[in-house]
């Protein structure tokens, strides 16, 4: 069976249909500004932004705790970009979550993507470029999956 996951439109409860990047810097608009200039964006919406099929938007974490978090700690991390995607393929989602990530990336931003699909994302989101230290069993980061959905509060994300 072939994968046409690229070929229909987003159902409304998709997995594909939103994603948070969380940045770590302090102004969300700067982060927007910033975004908005590499991407030679010409729109004006102050902390809002349309990347492809994607609406960007940025806002203060209410989950940063206003200390220097580690990069493993991205979740506390004080700008949220908040990522909806009304329409488009799941194809065009990813490639849109991923081309605002490496623009933050090349921007000298430390930037993480969580969403259903940050396994199709370069650096599986970004978490590969920031790796969980071992814990105390000696296990890899990479053999303990999304580690980061355990330090989310329940309601944080959706499904």
């Amino acid at each position: 069976m072939a994968d046409d996951r690229g070929s229909s439109p987003l159902a409304p409860d998709s997995a594909y249909s939103d994603a948070s990047i969380y940045v770590d810097a302090v102004a969300a608009p700067r982060v927007v500004a910033r975004l908005q200039n590499a991407l030679g964006l010409v729109e004006d919406d102050g902390a809002e932004l349309t990347v492809g099929p994607l609406r960007v938007e940025g806002e203060h974490n209410d989950y940063a705790t206003g200390r220097h978090a580690h990069p493993f700690d991205f979740i506390q991390w004080p700008t949220v970009l908040e990522c909806e995607a009304p329409e488009g393929t799941p194809d065009e989602v990813v490639q849109a979550v991923t081309v605002v990530l490496e623009a933050l990336w090349r921007g000298g931003f430390k930037a993480v993507a969580t969403c259903d699909f940050e396994d199709e994302l370069p650096a599986r989101g970004g978490i590969d470029r920031y790796p969980h230290p071992s814990s105390v069993s000696g296990a890899s980061a990479a053999s303990s999956g999304s580690w980061w959905r355990n330090l989310m509060p329940p309601g944080k994300r959706k499904g």
